[in-house]
């Protein structure tokens, strides 16, 4: 395998981050084809890309010799998709989140075990150079003991972002504000935790929008080495987004992280000199970030180069694993053990 031939299904937004990271890899990486049922998305695609279009997945599958699949569809149909591919032995790359339901998320795992196949789950943001920092820094015991990992999402989703495309606030296709504003957030937390999740409680209400999911939420978290985390999370900031932020709270030190797509080290505060840390906040123009092309990256690494991927399978899991548990303890107004 000299270079990685890709194809892509869901051609709204975010596709636009796949199409510029699979471009600047453009060394490793073939762009052979993309997929959308709307042919408006699927023509300028087409026309972006030079990839050839289908307006259906099977038939995409059933034309083209892929390595991988980039699934960039809504949050709903993930898992249809994800079966698809791993059954045509194509391996998978798909957005967050894994899947809406942990039961399914597991049964993709295990197709993919079973065919020998890859699940790349993105989450971006671990790629970032204020990620990598703060995780190096926790890695080497910078901050001795954790207490407490927090986050606050603040952002603006108006009326009109939840009717165009309809399915946005939707249960079944959308998952709700953790799921789909949360979930990188959350993903970071996991990481920075290092550990098994212990327990789960959270409240989320409908305050504002005509929607069926939660626009304003808190979770409690606690991971069994000790940890306590906790989740802020509101689509009614007034007019724009206000904070994306996660703290760390340590025996040695405190960092915060923000900026619009984790890109900013906002604090960073020890008892001693940590040598290691860098200025390496940056500035970005959405909150995608910049991490989509290492992410790419790093998936022709384990495909080609057979180096180990940054999002083990392990970690997809739980990463879904918090977030539907967020949503399960919300919609039962129970705490969830584990």
């Amino acid at each position: 395998m000299n270079k990685l031939k890709i194809g892509l299904v869901g051609c709204g937004r975010v596709s636009q981050c796949h199409f510029d990271a699979i471009k600047n890899n453009a060394n490793e990486i073939d762009f052979v084809a993309v997929c959308d049922r709307n042919e408006t998305n699927l023509s300028n695609a087409t026309k972006q890309t030079g990839a050839r279009g289908y307006l259906n997945l099977d038939e995409m599958l059933n034309n083209e010799d892929l390595d991988a699949v980039s699934i960039c569809t809504p949050n709903g149909y993930h898992y249809e998709n994800a079966v698809k591919i791993l059954n045509h032995n194509v391996n998978v790359i798909i957005e967050k989140p894994l899947t809406l339901s942990y039961k399914e998320g597991k049964k993709l795992m295990k197709i993919a075990n079973k065919k020998g196949l890859h699940i790349f789950l993105i989450h971006q943001n671990r790629f970032n150079p204020t990620i990598q920092c703060v995780k190096k820094a926790l890695d080497e015991g910078a901050f001795g003991k954790i207490y407490m990992i927090t986050s606050n999402i603040f952002w603006h989703r108006n009326d009109d972002y939840y009717k165009n495309p309809s399915w946005h606030g939707s249960k079944k296709i959308d998952g709700g504000a953790f799921i789909t504003q949360g979930s990188h957030y959350t993903d970071i937390m996991n990481w920075f935790a290092g550990d098994k999740l212990k327990s789960v409680y959270a409240v989320g209400k409908t305050l504002e929008r005509n929607i069926e999911t939660e626009d304003c939420g808190s979770a409690i978290i606690e991971w069994k080495n000790g940890i306590i985390g906790n989740v802020n999370l509101s689509v009614l900031a007034y007019k724009e987004n206000y904070e994306g932020s996660i703290t760390i709270l340590g025996e040695k030190g405190l960092v915060k992280i923000g900026g619009i797509a984790l890109n900013k080290i906002i604090d960073w505060k020890f008892d001693n000199k940590v040598d290691h840390f860098c200025e390496v906040s940056y500035d970005v123009d959405s909150v995608y970030g910049f991490g989509h092309t290492p992410y790419y990256k790093s998936v022709v690494d384990t495909l080609i180069n057979k180096k180990e991927f940054l999002i083990s399978s392990e970690d997809a899991m739980q990463s879904l694993q918090l977030l539907c548990s967020i949503v399960d303890s919300i919609d039962k107004k129970k705490i969830v053990k584990f």
